[in-house]
């Protein structure tokens, strides 16, 4: 007999030869409708390919950590810069995100689960004032002037919000920071010592394991920063941390918006 302990990072309940589904009724899908899935079809409900979230996370990381030692000018015009790499990236993958949110709430699953339904309406207005806000709601791309009056608002002279007030900027930032530490990293370690966390009410929102990838090197990218400025040091490990940060948070989210699909896709078939 194979042990549960195998697949602690399925939302599914093992007993012993095949494994059944366990969507709570608090998310509107009741345990009684519940049906068995082999666990190779578990095993293709929870993961992607290691080449997406693990290897490309682990290249970007190290690219980014070693180009601008060695190609600093170029790092901060084509990475780092306001139309760099980055900064495309910031708005393409909230805006796949968006979509796939979008997506899902039109999915029969979904419809007529309110708390589904409130966690990617949530997923999707997130993903869109992100989107948003890193391109200034189209000015980075189209070029259109600042109005006179919004340039004494913003501190940098663009049309956004997250540049007037730290309430919509470092405090959405700073949940957004709590969410990946909680559900990317505390949660699935928990859950590999404690399974039955898979098991629980929440288990068909619980971020899977191939985030904590994601979700460790945002921290890490960001942590570093902070411990070497304790000791007084002006340079982090990252060039620019916090963007960094925000890449591999948006990646952490598409992740999990591709992973929820999956499972609510299994839970129809």
């Amino acid at each position: 007999m194979i042990c549960p302990r195998r697949f602690p990072q399925f939302p599914w309940r093992w007993d012993g030869g095949t494994i059944s589904r366990n969507l709570d009724g608090v998310w509107g899908m009741s345990v009684e409708s519940t049906e068995l899935l082999e666990i190779e079809t578990a095993r293709e409900v929870e993961t992607l390919s290691a080449l997406w979230w693990l290897w490309l996370p682990l290249a970007g990381a190290l690219a980014l950590l070693a180009i601008p030692h060695f190609f600093q000018a170029g790092y901060q015009a084509w990475v780092a810069g306001e139309r760099g790499a980055l900064e495309f990236l910031h708005v393409v993958v909230p805006l796949a995100s968006l979509v796939l949110a979008l997506r899902l709430l039109a999915r029969p699953e979904v419809r007529g689960r309110r708390l589904l339904q409130l966690w990617l309406g949530l997923a999707a207005l997130g993903c869109l004032y992100v989107a948003g806000e890193e391109a200034s709601w189209g000015q980075h791309y189209l070029q259109w002037s600042t109005p006179e009056y919004w340039q004494t608002v913003n501190d940098q002279g663009e049309t956004n919000l997250h540049n007037t007030s730290s309430w919509l900027d470092q405090k959405p930032r700073g949940l957004l920071e709590i969410g990946v530490v909680i559900g990317g990293i505390l949660i699935p370690l928990a859950a590999l010592r404690w399974p039955q966390i898979r098991r629980s009410r929440l288990a068909i929102i619980l971020p899977p394991m191939i985030c904590l990838p994601s979700a460790l090197i945002a921290e890490f990218a960001r942590m570093s920063e902070r411990i070497l400025n304790v000791f007084g040091s002006a340079a982090g490990l990252f060039y620019r941390a916090s963007e960094v940060q925000e890449t591999y948070f948006y990646l952490f989210i598409l992740f999990y918006l591709i992973v929820l699909r999956r499972r609510l896709l299994a839970w129809r078939a």
